[in-house]
C-alpha cells in the first residue's frame, strides 16, 4: 500500500496544479522582523519563504521568482541587502521589492530606491505599517493583505 501511495504522490507531484496561496520571500537575520512579518501576513494565506543568507535568497529567486509576490529586505550595516536587491531587480524587475532600513538611515533608503526598492521603512516597524505598506505595494486584484487598523490588527 505505501508503495501506491507513493507512486501517486510522485504523479501529482508532476502534474501542475494551480497556484492558490500567495508567496513572499523574507530576507533577514532578525527573529523580530520575522515576528511582524508573520503578524503583518495573518490570516493572508501568504507562504512566507525565510532566507537568512543572501545565497538562500538568491536560489529562491531563482527557483520561485516568477511565483513571488512580494520580497521584502532587511538592510543593516552587517547584511549584503543592497546585492541581493540589486540582483532580485536585475532579473525580477516587477517583482514589488520592499526594504527595511535600519532607524533614521536615510543613506540605506536612497541606496534601496536607487537599486529597484519600491518601498521603504525605518525599523522599528510595526505590523500594521508593514500589512499596510504591503498592501499599497499589490494590485487590487492579488493583495497580500488587507490594509489594517492597529484596532484590527489586535482583534
Amino acid at each position: 500500500m505505501e508503495k501506491v501511495a507513493y507512486s501517486m504522490k510522485s504523479r501529482l507531484a508532476r502534474l501542475p496544479l494551480p497556484r492558490l496561496a500567495r508567496l513572499a520571500l523574507l530576507y533577514t537575520r532578525d527573529d523580530d522582523l520575522e515576528r511582524v512579518v508573520r503578524r503583518a501576513l495573518l490570516g493572508t494565506g501568504t507562504i512566507l519563504l525565510i532566507a537568512r543568507t543572501v545565497e538562500d535568497a538568491l536560489q529562491i529567486v531563482g527557483r520561485r521568482g516568477r511565483e513571488l509576490d512580494v520580497a521584502i529586505i532587511a538592510f543593516s550595516e552587517a547584511c549584503h541587502g543592497i546585492t541581493l536587491l540589486s540582483a532580485i531587480h536585475g532579473c525580477c524587475e516587477q517583482l514589488p521589492t520592499l526594504v527595511v532600513v535600519d532607524e533614521d538611515s536615510e543613506h540605506a533608503s536612497t541606496l534601496a530606491y536607487a537599486n529597484g526598492a519600491r518601498f521603504c521603512l525605518s525599523e522599528p516597524v510595526s505590523p500594521v505599517e508593514l500589512a499596510n505598506a504591503i498592501a499599497d505595494l499589490q494590485p487590487a486584484a492579488r493583495q497580500l493583505a488587507p490594509r489594517l487598523t492597529r484596532q484590527e490588527l489586535l482583534a
